[in-house]
């Protein structure tokens, strides 16, 4: 496989499946760079998190948020600027709960963000209804070029601290994005990009009671922001009724 990168290492061409990054990143990390590096997150994570008496995960996107300022060229991503926030966003229980608890912290109002979002949370809700998987289908089209729920009206994210890794690796490094079909993203210039994913099925597997957990596969499932919204609705709804 042709790496496929600019002068600074990047990925630099737009991917039309998602394993097309890991595979690049396969080919550009050698394997055991990428397993030492994946076993220090994991411990890293959860040391800090005692330390600062907050969540692995808040210390995952920490370190992910300094490597990104530290070892790249600077970011042409600002606040508003929004374009790549118009596509479907899935996320693990760990991510999700952390933006739940983000959203408690900054007392903003789901029912508000659902309200606002009907159009995307109809077309989820169809197919959850119909009886099919969303990973099954192209859920990429259910909610492209529509806002991401948490998108402010002033083009900024709501729960940016904790937003979740799916936001955090379409970033832009060359220019200013002109449309929102993410062709000027670029990702794939630090090692961590390569374990992201496992490092936070990981952390999400060890926070269980060992007597709940199972043999780590190395993924967690993951949903759609939208669908993640129709459970917490429904769980609402629930402690309504009783």
């Amino acid at each position: 496989m042709a790496l496929q990168t600019d002068h600074n290492g990047m990925f630099i061409y737009g991917m039309t499946h998602t394993d097309e990054l890991g595979k690049f990143l396969q080919h550009k990390f050698p394997e055991h760079r990428i397993q030492q590096t994946y076993e220090t997150l994991v411990e890293f994570s959860k040391d800090q998190a005692k330390l600062g008496k907050t969540s692995p995960l808040r210390m995952f996107w920490k370190h992910l948020e300094k490597v990104y300022h530290e070892g790249v060229p600077p970011l042409q991503c600002h606040r508003g600027c929004d374009h790549c926030c118009h596509t479907g966003v899935t996320c693990t229980q760990m991510e999700w709960d952390g933006i739940l608890q983000n959203a408690e912290e900054k007392g903003i109002d789901l029912n508000d963000l659902i309200e606002k979002s009907q159009r995307t949370i109809k077309k989820v809700e169809e197919v959850i209804d119909a009886g099919k998987n969303l990973d099954q289908v192209d859920w990429h089209r259910l909610v492209i070029n529509q806002p991401c729920p948490f998108l402010n009206d002033e083009g900024a994210c709501q729960v940016y601290e904790d937003r979740p890794l799916d936001c955090r690796m379409v970033v832009a490094f060359r220019g200013i994005c002109e449309s929102k079909k993410l062709e000027h993203a670029q990702r794939g210039v630090v090692i961590e990009e390569a374990v992201g994913s496992t490092v936070i099925a990981k952390l999400q597997h060890d926070a269980l009671p060992k007597i709940k957990r199972r043999k780590f596969r190395g993924t967690q499932p993951i949903k759609l922001l939208q669908h993640w919204l129709i459970l917490w609705r429904d769980k609402q709804k629930g402690k309504s009724k009783s």
